[in-house]
């Protein structure tokens, strides 16, 4: 479990959240009313996780004896969840047994190699951070030699540190791909699975990875197999091709991506098994330049984890890439909606990365801790969302989430929190502008250590009530002390 810092609230409390400047005169306010006493659907301590392509550990990344990559991991918080699969996965990696070299000449096909030692260079950083994983296997091309022999190297190396193997990625599409025949189906799809399920074994097995986020294949799989799998998992990229910041911080797009998963939740918990979105971002094939690299992005991450956490799904691995930021990746696609990124060529050899804005809405969204929703009523005219968790360590913690233009009006923010609540810690994200880059979390940004240094200014509560003016186009993380 995430060890989170007691706080101890000083008796020295601010009137202004973010800005160290007298409370602003508003006439926009949002009031929030918590029912602490019916918590709800839990909040997971490893519900935020990153994705990968599985080509990043094959070229030998994730290293965490290079640059900074295991404090950014840290940073992020201990005890959460890697993904590694992606379109490399069936598209062109080849695994390679121990003590052998790859075929040379390569088939044409093939344009990356995964090894034992690399599951091992993985293995290094989940026992340095406390995460767990979930790793591909090659199916869409399977081979009956390779595949067994990664699904056994896996499950030596990694013990119970791999929650699951994924048996391929995005089945859904493979067709589409020329990796099978058309009109291959879920019925063909299922009988390839289970070769390779067997090759695993146990109930080690995560899947189907399906591109589709409501695809049949997904609620199928977990009424047909239910006894081989660890959890359902499906990709989600809610936004579209042509996704603009209005509408990626829009009510309706929030509406609909956790509409999409509600078949194939349902699903799951009928079957009692977890349910992850084991690839998520805000838009496919990278992303949008403009949009999925900027100030928004973090805005929407944090409510994006805290939305479908509160929806009743249990994790989400947020994709991204680990090559020069905003330049073409391997195959002249970018990743601009990357977590994480290298600064230059140089640091991308050197593995030392800088923080995207999305990572600090992850980031934001951990704040949060383990625990238990509790019920809450938010009354505003303003695009704000908001959320309560009743923490595992005791602890009462909000998040509000203002997704409004930088340029607009803040909001008075009117938090009813009880008498016996006296002060509060307050963390705040914010940006110059949605459509820049620069986000800071109490006006601090990740060093090229990888280290984040953000204290929490101090707020005290009077008459039971909460005030805080919060900045349009902001997010805060409330701890009651």
């Amino acid at each position: 479990m995430r060890k989170f810092r007691a706080a101890v609230c000083a008796a020295v409390a601010l009137t202004m959240v973010g800005t160290g400047q007298p409370a602003l005169a508003t006439d926009s306010t949002a009031s929030i009313t918590i029912d602490s006493a019916n918590p709800a659907g839990r909040l997971r301590g490893d519900f935020v996780g990153l994705s990968f392509e599985i080509r990043e550990l094959g070229i030998g990344n994730l290293d965490i004896s290079k640059g900074n990559v295991l404090q950014m991991f840290k940073t992020l918080g201990r005890d959460s969840n890697i993904r590694l699969a992606g379109n490399t996965l069936d598209r062109d990696t080849l695994w390679v047994p121990r003590g052998q070299q790859p075929p040379n000449p390569l088939p044409e096909w093939v344009a990356n190699t995964l090894t034992p030692a690399d599951i091992e260079r993985l293995n290094r950083l989940l026992k340095a951070t406390g995460w767990k994983t979930e790793v591909g296997i090659n199916v869409g091309r399977w081979d009956p030699v390779l595949g067994p022999d990664q699904a056994k190297e896996l499950t030596k190396i990694l013990g119970d540190r791999l929650i699951g193997a994924e048996c391929g990625n995005e089945p859904d599409q493979w067709a589409l791909r020329g990796y099978k025949p058309q009109g291959y189906a879920y019925a063909d799809y299922r009988k390839d699975w289970a070769v390779c399920a067997e090759a695993v074994g146990g109930k080690r097995l995560a899947g189907p990875d399906t591109a589709g986020t409501s695809s049949s294949w997904a609620a199928n799989l977990a009424r047909d197999e239910r006894d081989k799998l660890s959890m359902l998992t499906v990709h989600q990229y809610p936004a579209g091709a042509t996704t603009t910041i209005p509408t990626l911080l829009s009510p309706e797009l929030r509406t609909n991506q956790l509409n999409s998963l509600q078949t194939n939740l349902a699903a799951a918990k009928e079957q009692g098994l977890l349910f992850r979105v084991d690839e998520a971002n805000s838009t496919y094939s990278g992303g949008i330049d403009g949009v999925s690299n900027k100030y928004a992005s973090a805005l929407w991450s944090m409510d994006y984890a805290l939305q479908l956490a509160q929806g009743g799904v249990d994790g989400i691995n947020v994709h991204g890439g680990l090559g020069v930021c905003n330049e073409p990746i391997w195959n002249g696609r970018f990743q601009r909606y990357t977590p994480f990124c290298a600064a230059s060529k140089e640091d991308e050899l050197a593995q030392v990365y800088k923080a995207m804005p999305i990572y600090y809405g992850l980031w934001m969204a951990r704040q949060m801790g383990a625990g238990k929703f509790l019920p809450l009523q938010l009354t505003t005219d303003r695009n704000i969302t908001a959320y309560a968790v009743k923490g595992d360590d005791g602890r009462t913690r909000i998040a509000v989430v203002q997704k409004e233009d930088t340029t607009a009006a803040p909001v008075k923010l009117d938090i009813k929190v009880g008498n016996r609540v006296r002060n509060a810690e307050v963390v705040t994200m914010t940006g110059a502008n949605l459509a820049e880059e620069a986000t800071a979390v109490q006006g601090s940004t990740v060093d090229r250590r990888g280290q984040l240094k953000a204290r929490p200014d101090n707020v005290r509560v009077r008459g039971g009530s909460l005030n805080l003016n919060l900045k349009a186009g902001s997010a805060v993380v409330i701890t009651l002390c």
